[in-house]
């Protein structure tokens, strides 16, 4: 391997590195916004009636449904995106791997 590979390849190793480090910090945004949805969606199948969220029941079968479709989408790509973090990690690991071997 010639020096030219070898700094190449180091140089998308910091790339795949950053892009990675992003794809962890939307999974978590997704995760929480999968847990906000997830609870909208219970209090509204649910019933609960507390004298602090007083609302019209058409209000609460509206956020039922909105908090249900977003928890399932969001669920889904927490998901994808884990499991994409978890790809880029890897092949990360490979180049690394590739790099210090071939010295």
């Amino acid at each position: 391997m010639t020096k030219k590979e070898r700094e190449e390849i180091k140089r998308e190793i910091a790339y795949r590195d950053v892009m990675t480090r992003k794809l962890i910090k939307i999974s978590k945004t997704l995760f929480f916004l999968f847990l906000l949805f997830a609870a909208i969606a219970i209090w509204g199948f649910t019933g609960l009636h507390d004298n602090f969220l007083s609302m019209a029941e058409g209000i609460r079968n509206v956020l039922k449904w909105i908090g249900l479709v977003g928890a399932v989408i969001t669920g889904l790509l927490t998901v994808m995106f884990y499991l994409s973090y978890h790809n880029s990690k890897k092949y990360v690991f490979a180049l690394i791997d590739k790099v210090q071997n071939k010295k």
